[in-house]
Order: C-alpha cells, then structure tokens, then sequence
C-alpha cells in the first residue's frame, strides 16, 4: 500500500477542482439499493428537489419520481453523505449514472481516505458494479476503482 503522502498527491491533489464518484449504466434497482445502503449506514441530508424541504434520510420514492418527471421538480434532488470528516455532494440528475464530488481539500489524513474507499467499496458490493473516482469532469482519468 502506497504512504498517505502519495496516496494525497496523486488522488487528492489540491488544484481548485473536485475529484468525481461515478458508477454507470444504473438504473431504479441500483437507485434504490444505493438509497437503502445509505440510509442504513451514513449520516446523510436529503434535499427534495420538488419540495424544497431537506431530510434525514433519502426519500426513495422522492428520488425515482425526478427521473420520470423532472418538470414537477423546482430544482434537482441532491444529497449530502457525511463520510468521516468529509461531505460527498450528490447531485441526483441521471438515472443510467450515479455521480457525486469530494472536494479533496476535505481530505485530509488517511483515515479520511480509508472513509471514502469504504464508501466505495460498499456501494460496489450493493450495486455490484465498478466504482470509480476521477479527476472532476473526465470520467476517463480514472484515479480509483473499486
């Protein structure tokens, strides 16, 4: 395993961008299984994008509704998953792709970094799809799979 030095200048460098969590070619089911993992397992705020009023806990049926009628909605739901001492920002747009961001200034020691890969790690083995982490907006420049 690499030193956390390491590990902090080739992830999580800090240049003014995010580093992206994507997991692709999802669809209600996989929605559904990440909002259940999350609500059982994380701290985590919930913004209703058609009500405008944020929760405790991810309100499934709220989510779902989005992708079949976003014009119902005054704005995009999002959700906010306290990982540690950083806060993975959920913007809920797609439903063939799940994609949040950690803004890696956050990231500070290696249990932060360990925080975030058990995340990963666990929306994988829910989903049981890749994970991956990227530089912010190229889905390509994969940094970390999971």
């Amino acid at each position: 395993m690499k030193n956390w030095k390491s590990i902090k200048e080739e992830i999580y460098y800090e240049d003014g961008s995010l580093r992206d969590i994507y997991v692709f070619n999802t669809n209600k089911e996989d929605w559904k299984a990440w909002a259940n993992l999350i609500n059982e397992k994380y701290s985590v705020e919930f913004y209703n994008g058609r009500t405008q009023q944020t929760k405790a806990r991810i309100d499934v049926e709220e989510l779902l509704k989005y992708f079949t009628a976003p014009e119902d909605f005054k704005d995009v739901n999002k959700a906010y998953i306290k990982l540690g001492k950083v806060t993975l920002d959920c913007q809920l747009h797609y439903e063939s792709e799940m994609e949040s961001d950690i803004d890696p200034k956050e990231v500070k020691t290696e249990e932060d970094h360990q925080a975030i890969l058990e995340y990963l790690k666990a929306v994988a083995s829910a989903l049981n799809k890749k994970v991956v982490m990227t530089s912010e907006m190229t889905p390509e420049d994969v940094l970390l799979e999971v």
